[in-house]
This record gives structure tokens, sequence and C-alpha cells, in this order.
């Protein structure tokens, strides 16, 4: 676990630096990220998917662009592409991870107002582990993010061209076309009451919409024997409340001030789509794409004018409560990516 402890203490470290210079921001995120980076890819049997990719890779080399039964096509050329410069899956790795972290970190630092906080939330809501375990998912989220310039403008087209790209990685991503108009709708009463009426009609009637759904994709019929088909505790439902909660202020400044709701929307329909884990975990994969925009939602909340609360002791609040849940992910092995194993301890595994 060290290595956790030691990446989550160094990004708390940049509290203390003044990032809002350029030198500065930009030099503590190419520090992280390579760490990050460099920690992410040189695991060895880290994360429950590990294997899987491992084979997949293998596979992929083994029978070529024609031959592999993958049906993500940018998946697919990436693999094959680290394969004929000659790389192995340690190098599809490393290739990998640079891609994912490279566009999660320069997201950051093009629009967090608070990088640090940012890249912390980043390590300690699991979004990093995510990214050692599903990774098509958390590919397919790093592209869905750079969305965010355009959902605040309402420029759909360039937004569904990049949800069609992070499909080419994962198709769940494709849940974000609906979202994509979801996102820019300013919010109301009518608007949350609404949404939270039909999730929860859907959350009831899951099971015969569900059976509906794998009688016309039958090749899904499988996950209805898996252990991911099992409903998780109601106390994973905690930290999504929890931000959406802490989103508040920044919630009220958009509807008083009419700016882009996006941001708190984003929460908000995160909140809504991790409740259906409690029914199907395997669910958690759709709610990927709206609660990465969290790592700029929480830095901006934590800003936004509050009468009751001051700046610094909300965002002291979050980090105790973001550190509280990567304790409580470490608890339970969240992704298998915890106690991590590096690639110096092969010699040394079963």
């Amino acid at each position: 676990m060290l290595p956790y402890y030691l990446l989550t203490g160094a990004s708390l470290a940049g509290g203390a630096l003044p990032l809002q210079r350029p030198k500065y921001r930009w030099g503590y995120l190419l520090a992280m990220g390579l760490a990050c980076w460099l920690l992410a890819s040189f695991r060895y049997v880290t994360g429950f998917d590990y294997r899987f990719y491992e084979s997949a890779f293998q596979s992929i080399s083994a029978s070529g662009l024609g031959g592999a039964d993958w049906s993500e096509p940018g998946y697919l050329l990436l693999n094959w592409a680290v394969f004929l410069i000659g790389g192995d899956y340690r190098i599809f790795l490393l290739v990998f991870h640079f891609i994912l972290t490279a566009l999660v970190f320069v997201w950051i630092g093009r629009y967090s107002p608070s990088p640090w906080l940012s890249v912390f939330l980043f390590l300690t809501l699991q979004y990093f582990a995510l990214s050692m375990n599903f990774l098509r998912q958390a590919l397919a989220a790093a592209i869905v993010v750079w969305a965010y310039p355009f959902l605040k403008t309402r420029r759909f087209l360039p937004v569904c061209g990049l949800v069609l790209l992070a499909a080419c990685f994962h198709r769940t991503a494709l849940v974000m076309l609906p979202l994509c108009f979801l996102l820019t709708l300013p919010p109301s009463r009518l608007h949350y009451g609404l949404t939270a009426f039909t999730a929860g009609a859907a959350y009831f009637l899951m099971d015969p919409l569900i059976d509906i759904a794998i009688s016309v994709v039958p090749k899904y019929q499988h996950y209805l024997t898996e252990k991911y088909w099992q409903g998780n505790s109601f106390l994973y439902i905690l930290m999504p409340l929890g931000c959406f909660l802490f989103t508040l202020p920044l919630l009220r400044q958009t509807i008083r001030d009419k700016s882009s709701p996006v941001l708190p929307n984003s929460v908000f329909y995160a909140l809504l789509i991790q409740l259906f884990i409690t029914r199907h975990f395997i669910l958690e994969r759709l709610s990927i794409y709206a609660a990465m925009f969290s790592l700029l939602a929480l830095p901006t909340a934590a800003q936004a004018p509050c009468r009751l609360v001051s700046s610094k002791v909300r965002t002291g609040l979050l980090v105790a409560g973001a550190l509280a849940y990567f304790l409580f992910a470490v608890s339970q092995g969240f992704h298998g990516v915890y106690p991590y194993h590096g690639i110096w301890e092969r010699a040394l595994a079963p």
C-alpha cells in the first residue's frame, strides 16, 4: 500500500504550491502524471481484469485485425499497433497508460480551478484504481471528459464525435449520447423531479427491462449468472450522495447566475446512475462517464459562494471525506488493485 499512500500524500503537497502560475501548475501535473503513469504501468497482476487484458493482447497479436474476436475497433487497433512495433503486454500497458494519463492530466490542467485537488480526487475517489482495472472503460471516460468545453457551449456535433470515438474503446460510452443533452438543461425542480421519477421507475422495473434488452442482444446473457450481477450495499451510494450534497452551493450559484449547468448536472446524474448498482453491480460502468466530471465539479463547488461555511473549510471537509472513501475502498479491495504488486514481485508470484 505504500506506493498509494506516497502518491496521495504527494498530491496534497500541491496545495502549498502557487499553482495559479503556469510553470508551477504544469510542473506539478507533469510530476504527478509521471508518477501515476509509471505506477499503473509497472504493476503485476494488479486489477481484477489484468489477466483478461493480457490474454486479449496475446489473442490480437496472434490473430491480427481480421481474426481477433473483438468488437471495439479502437482498442483492437491500439493492441495491434503496439504488437507491430515489437512490444509485448508490458509495453502495451506503458503506451496505454501514457495516453490515458495524458488525457486526464492535461484536461485537469486546462479546466480545473484547483489542479492539486482534482488530482487528489482522481486518486481517492477511485478513478486511478479504475484505470488499472477497467482499461477500456477508463480510456473511454478519459476521452468523454474532453467534451466538457463543447457541452458548456452546447455544441453537440463535436460532443457526439467524441462520444463515438470513446465508444470505439467501450460501447457503454454511448450512454453519453442522451446524457450530453440532459447535462446542458438548466437545473430546476421540474428537470430534477422528472428525472428522479423516471430513474425510480426504471429502478423498480429493472429486471423486466433487462430481460427485453437481453432478448434483443442475447450475447450478454452470460452476465445474468456472474457475480457482477449481484447488487451492492447501499453503503456504496453514500459517496455519490455526499458529492451531490457538497455541490449544492454550486447548483444554487448556477441557477442564480444562469451559468453552465454541466458540472452540477453531472454530479446529479452520476448519483442517479450509481443508484442502480444496488440492483446489479455491473451497471457501475455506466456511471463512470458522468462521474468523471466530479474532478472539476467538486473543486469548483468548494470555491462557490456559501454564507455558512468558508471555502477553506469546505475544501478541508472534501479532502477528509475523499480520504475516508479511499480508506474504505482499500478495505474492500476495490478493483483488485489493493495492495499494489509491481513487476519486481513477479518472481515471488504463484
